[in-house]
């Protein structure tokens, strides 16, 4: 389960069906409900629902007692009655119960009574529940009147300002200007390392999502303070957000860093190419990937580079291209003999350094031999449950340690974010990835829907990336988690996640199906579904490297 904004209700019905696929709950989302990308699936069916016939007693997995509903006219609930031999009707209206004893359905929020009423029966057995749930609600806090009027005086439209002077009239320019800084702040902490994990977000609205990812140490003006936010300026034509914790004061005195461009060039490693660009102080930066090239940004910066160096060793770059864009904004372009395979950035010496991986040296008849794969089993902490109590934590990892057995069996070497039921941090995750020089990264989960989605409308497997040169990767595993689960086809989504923003190596994230759903987390503990759904990914990563020289 990613975390995610709520979907709105799709429906005003009672919707009480009998599906196949469905959604678990998000803990926040405003994302869209994904789309089917084709409604095609395998023949494969899902292993049977085991048969449950134990005490009689109604659980709901959710909504809890109290919970806030934030739906506006219809929600899902889920749960358990402990048979399958047992009907069941929720105020009122009958939902189906599955051969292990549990159910969901899709309904009318109770509005009116605040509650949810659930009978369970069997025979002459009975169990009922009064599930008290809350509604948000708009608070009114005062009302008024205006009485309709039209202004005294009319502006004219696209005009320049009249005035009169000395009963002559005459016409003045009237500049309107953004706010003027208020002066300096510090982004993060200049001790970090140059090439550290740690980076600070810059977004295009205050709270609003990820753009941009500065190196601790970077020195800008900051224009102004909105709560937990501050607008700071990159340039004379752009002013983007930041955490206030990570916009700290400077020395009085500080002067703005002065950057400038002088002569690039590239240097060879062990892992590709250094492109080594001297600017004088950290640059608030931007870098885009092409189709075989990768376009950095530099803001507030000037180029004036003469010369340009490019080591004997270097098979990666191309040509360097730079050009100055405003009047304090400079682009380099690095035109690549392939498309990107990953990348960093780093700080060295007063030096920018755009650190180009080179690609793994890949053995056809066997594409995984000797890769270091890092497979990611999703949660905890968070995660969702489905009806009769499965937890997302335990199931992702009952995947991910078969994956790693056939990613072994292939030849590669697998590292594993966690190996029990334990919480891993969940930026600490990438860090392990980094650090053990992945390959590949995969995060494995089971998908959820925040309130008012209407589950069996858009359920099925889907597959999630955030850089461009981690696409390939995910429709390729894409692909192979279709055939091998045979749920429908929901296609691969660009999201910004926190495992998938690594530059360093490709990375998704994978849904395989959605834990709401009765069938589909009865199957999630069985281990034929779980070899599908390992095999899925593992036969999609061999197709991914099997291609990669060739791309």
């Amino acid at each position: 389960m990613r975390l995610r904004d709520d979907c709105r209700a799709l429906s005003a019905l009672v919707l009480l069906l009998a599906a196949a696929c469905g959604g678990a709950v998000s803990s926040s989302s405003n994302a869209p409900v994904p789309v089917p990308a084709s409604t095609s699936t395998t023949a494969r069916p899902l292993p049977p629902v085991p048969a449950v016939d134990g005490p009689l007693a109604v659980r709901v997995t959710y909504p809890g007692p109290n919970q806030e509903i934030t739906s506006r006219d219809s929600n899902f609930i889920f749960g358990s009655v402990g048979s399958g031999r047992a009907s069941l009707t929720i105020n009122g209206a009958p939902a189906r119960v599955y051969p292990n004893g549990a159910f969901i359905a899709y309904v009318v929020n109770p509005q009116s009574s605040g509650r949810y009423e659930l009978v369970a029966l069997r025979g002459s057995d009975s169990a009922r529940l009064m599930l008290p749930v809350r509604f948000r609600t708009v608070r009114v806090v005062s009302k008024f009147e205006l009485m309709p009027a039209k202004p005294e005086n009319q502006p004219t439209s696209r005009a320049d300002t009249i005035a009169a002077l000395n009963a002559r009239v005459d016409s003045l320019r009237t500049l309107v200007t953004r706010n003027d800084p208020i002066g300096l702040v510090q982004l993060g902490q200049s001790s970090a390392l140059g090439d550290t994990d740690r980076t600070i977000v810059g977004r295009p609205i205050a709270g609003g999502t990820y753009k941009w990812f500065f190196l601790p140490g970077t020195v800008v003006p900051v224009v102004e303070r909105v709560g937990n936010s501050a607008r700071v300026r990159l340039d004379r034509d752009l002013d983007v957000w930041v955490d206030t914790a990570d916009a700290q004061p400077v020395a009085a005195g500080t002067v703005a860093p002065a950057r400038v461009v002088s002569n690039m060039r590239t240097r060879g490693g062990a892992n590709g190419v250094d492109v080594i660009i001297p600017v004088g102080a950290r640059p608030p930066y931007l870098v885009e990937e092409a189709d075989r090239a990768i376009v950095l940004t530099l803001y507030g910066t000037r180029a004036n580079t003469d010369i340009v160096n490019y080591g004997t060793g270097d098979s990666l770059v191309r040509v360097i291209e730079w050009s100055q864009e405003r009047v304090d904004r400079a682009r380099i372009t690095v035109r690549l003999r392939a498309a990107p395979y990953g990348y960093l950035v780093a700080w060295e010496n007063n030096a920018l350094v755009l650190r180009l991986r080179g690609r793994p040296a890949i053995d056809e008849r066997r594409p995984l031999a000797g890769l270091r794969l890092v497979v990611d089993p999703g949660h905890p902490p968070i995660g969702a449950t489905g009806p009769t109590g499965l937890r997302e934590a335990q199931a992702t990892l009952l995947v991910g340690l078969r994956l790693r057995e056939l990613l072994q069996e292939r030849g590669a070497t697998v590292v594993m974010t966690r190996t029990e039921d334990v919480p891993v941090e969940l930026g600490l995750r990438p860090i392990i990835a980094r650090r053990a020089n992945a390959h590949a990264f995969v995060s494995v989960h089971y998908n959820a829907y925040g309130d008012g989605t209407n589950p069996f409308l858009a359920s099925g497997t889907g597959t999630y990336f955030f850089r461009a040169h981690s696409q390939p990767l995910a429709r390729e595993v894409q692909r192979s988690l279709v055939a091998q689960i045979g749920l429908v086809d929901l296609g691969i989504n660009y999201d910004n996640l926190a495992v998938t923003r690594p530059t360093w190596y490709p990375a998704i994230l994978t849904e395989g199906a959605f834990m709401m759903l009765p069938d589909q987390e009865a199957a999630m503990r069985t281990p034929e579904f779980q070899d599908r759904y390992a095999r899925g990914i593992a036969d999609g990563l061999e197709s991914y490297f099997r291609a990669l020289p060739a791309r």
